[in-house]
């Protein structure tokens, strides 16, 4: 502007060389007491207690509190039927016969399978610098998580990882494993009311419980790191998913024991104070160097790219002109954009790619168990869930509550994404499989059955559980009609695999195990009943595809009425 002069001069020559910086500047608090930012063990304390109250109101926002509750309720009777049950798996049975050895499982055994399961439950719960990284990303929605309070308070983003680490710890030991011991308690006290033997005892429960704790946070705190250095970039990102992959082989070759490697089980064979101090410290620990590895970064990367629309619009064709064909190339848009479709292509071929190397190294006709090209085909549809549930994470859906969509069409949407994004690497896993296993007679059936088993598990979780299934696992009225829904189909198409159709052989090993036990043998394989089992699992998976098709139908009674919301 004509006339203005802008003139700048320096602090010195404003106060003069005689100010210290020490001396109040005249500003006034107007008799209001000013907070100072927490640090050190006041922050993580005040962190840890909010986001504890956060996840329990996240859980609560999507299942009443009476499903809460069910939950942990549910899980103690399982449990405890399950230690009624105990005596005839460990041979403390009246009813056992003899040679209880060969008939029986060791304590041993029983121990590894409680931990392994929860190992691996830990370490896909525990990506927590992805979440973080959702948590930045989701702060243009109506919900501001508090993992993304850095970005706008002054607390140090590890403290809030570190606090989130140990919160979700905290959180799961309440709600499962608490729960879990107490059904072995209740277990243990059906002995004395109900005359019921079993062969656990009070003096085992606290080690357990303090072993599967461990156990916990060593699963998440692996996954925490993994997920840590994986927010780095390269070398992680490629010299990772390798390590993993060449670490999973060696543990199925037998070359290293996972047994080792499980340090809550070490706990509770040993039942050593020291060893158990050490474990849950070294647990903890890994968790906070984790925490240390996340990048101070709070801002969204924002990547120039070539026009990514319209080109993946025109490949969809085939999904016409509808809705479905503009959602499912915007949800494209945004894996690519977003750099995901790399992180969770990579999660969902390193398990295909360790099944893959330890069939090419070891010949499954030597396997005590009857591993087939067909045994693979239901399984790879577990991976699917673990999918579908980062495609619901990706972004707030709830811009769209403005849009003329609806819920049902956005569901559908990540359906078929999920499909599209994860088919071609079934495909050529179960090809390779069978070229490895040489059994090319049985790859049309694999196919069709593990396509079909792929779509049925990601429609029964959208149906079931729609845009929070991460949030649903703790509802114990979804949880219950997902077990039904996943158990039975899948439990009659293993079944079958395992025998390739040929049922007769497990009629075979009834009769026998009457007389012998678990060391009943079966007859060989009758050509013509395989060719009559092929048609059964033909026969299962086409009902599975029906079976999709009406839950896809059913989409928009159950979530029509709902708002975009994960």
């Amino acid at each position: 502007m004509p006339g203005v002069n802008v003139v700048s001069r320096d602090w010195d020559e404003v106060v003069g060389e005689q100010h210290s910086l020490q001396e109040p500047l005249g500003t006034s608090s107007h008799e209001q007491r000013l907070h100072e930012p927490l640090r050190g063990w006041n922050a993580f304390s005040a962190t840890f207690r909010v986001m504890f109250k956060e996840e329990g109101r996240k859980s609560i926002e999507f299942a009443k509190k009476r499903q809460i509750v069910l939950f942990p309720l549910l899980l103690t009777l399982v449990t405890a039927v399950t230690t009624i049950g105990l005596q005839f798996l460990v041979g403390d049975s009246s009813a056992q016969v003899s040679d209880l050895e060969s008939k029986t499982f060791t304590w041993n055994e029983l121990r590894f399978a409680l931990h392994l399961p929860l190992l691996m439950f830990s370490l896909g719960m525990g990506t927590f610098a992805f979440m973080g990284h959702d948590a930045i990303v989701h702060r243009a929605g109506t919900k501001n998580y508090l993992l993304a309070a850095p970005a706008l308070q002054p607390l140090p983003n590890s403290v809030a990882h570190f606090a989130y680490f140990v919160k979700d710890l905290c959180f799961y030991v309440m709600l499962i494993l608490t729960p879990v011991v107490s059904g072995m308690a209740l277990g243990i006290l059906l002995e004395s009311v109900a005359n019921i033997t079993t062969p656990l005892e009070w003096s085992s429960l606290p080690w357990t419980w303090f072993a599967m704790i461990i156990t916990l946070a060593q699963g998440l705190a692996i996954a925490f790191f993994a997920s840590a250095l994986w927010m780095r970039g390269r070398p992680y990102t490629i010299v990772g998913p390798v390590a993993i992959v060449i670490l999973g082989i060696a543990i199925g070759l037998g070359k290293l024991d996972i047994g080792s490697m499980l340090w809550g089980l070490g706990v509770q064979n040993s039942q050593s104070p020291t060893t158990a101090l050490l474990a849950l410290v070294g647990s903890v620990g890994l968790g906070w160097i984790s925490s240390t590895l996340i990048i101070d970064d709070f801002d969204v990367s924002v990547v120039e790219r070539k026009e990514l629309f319209m080109p993946i619009y025109n490949r969809l064709g085939f999904l016409g002109r509808g809705e479905i064909r503009l959602i499912v190339a915007k949800e494209f848009v945004d894996l690519f954009r977003s750099g995901s479709l790399k992180k969770m292509t990579v999660s969902y071929a390193i398990p295909l790619l360790v099944l893959l190397g330890m069939a090419w190294l070891v010949d499954f006709a030597e396997a005590p168990i009857p591993i087939n090209l067909l045994s693979y085909a239901p399984f790879l549809g577990f991976f699917g869930f673990n999918f579908y549930s980062w495609l619901t994470i990706l972004d707030s859906p709830e811009f769209m509550n403005g849009l003329p969509l609806r819920v049902p069409q956005l569901i559908r949407a990540k359906v078929v994404v999920y499909f599209l994004a994860t088919s071609w690497i079934s495909l050529i896993f179960i090809v390779l499989m069978a070229w490895r296993l040489d059994e090319w007679g049985a790859l049309p059936t694999s196919i069709i059955v593990m396509f079909a088993n792929s779509v049925y598990i990601v429609a029964l979780t959208a149906f079931l559980m729609g845009l929070r299934p991460n949030k649903a696992i703790f509802d114990a009225s979804i949880m219950i009609w997902f077990w039904i829904g996943t158990v039975v189909p899948l439990l009659l198409l293993f079944l079958l695999s395992f025998t390739q159709g040929d049922v007769s052989l497990y009629g075979n090993w009834w009769e026998r195990a009457s007389q012998d036990g678990l060391a009943a043998t079966a007859t060989m394989y009758d050509q013509s009943v395989v060719e009559q089992g092929y048609k059964g699992m033909i026969s299962i998976s086409v009902g599975l595809i029906l079976a999709s098709a009406l839950l896809w139908k059913l989409m928009d009674r159950r979530w029509g009425k709902a708002e975009f919301s994960n």
